[in-house]
């Protein structure tokens, strides 16, 4: 993938050819155990292609799930990327969030909980997740709290 930038897709070359070789070994395991056991009458003869074919269905299944895993990762990544725990002023620089309470065991914001429209979890009005968006207050105790700014 030259020119590519390697964040914009989920999948490396590598992981392609991988779950198109497992899928490939996979399913000529089956169709070999499927020849395999309709040549055959007895049940005892049966029975080790069928172990053949279910070792192809799990030879095929194993690489979908490195196949999803590797995407689940990337997505997990990008996720992060793009969600800044910094709120962002409008020059693009990381501005500093509210200041703490110092002298206090207490070490929380004294800050009132929003919730934007079409949200369900009550988040910090400098929660990244609700920057630029019009917020109404919400009650504590009124959903699950958000798990980036965990109010």
């Amino acid at each position: 993938m030259s020119g590519v930038d390697a964040r914009a897709v989920p999948w490396r070359d590598r992981d392609v050819v991988t779950v198109c070789g497992t899928s490939l070994a996979g399913l000529a395991l089956i169709v070999t155990a499927w020849f395999g056991a309709s040549a055959t009458v007895s049940t005892a003869r049966q029975a080790a292609w069928l172990n053949l074919g279910v070792a192809g269905f799990a030879v095929g299944a194993g690489g979908f799930c490195l196949w999803l895993l590797r995407a689940r990762r990337a997505l997990g990544e990008r996720r992060v990327s793009l969600i800044a725990l910094a709120p962002v002023d409008d020059d693009g620089d990381a501005r500093p969030g509210p200041a703490r309470r110092t002298g206090s065991t207490d070490d929380t914001l004294a800050l009132p909980l929003v919730r934007a429209a079409g949200m369900d979890r009550p988040h910090r009005p400098d929660c990244p997740l609700v920057a630029g968006k019009e917020v109404t207050p919400a009650a504590v105790g009124t959903g699950e709290p958000c798990g980036v700014c965990a109010p």
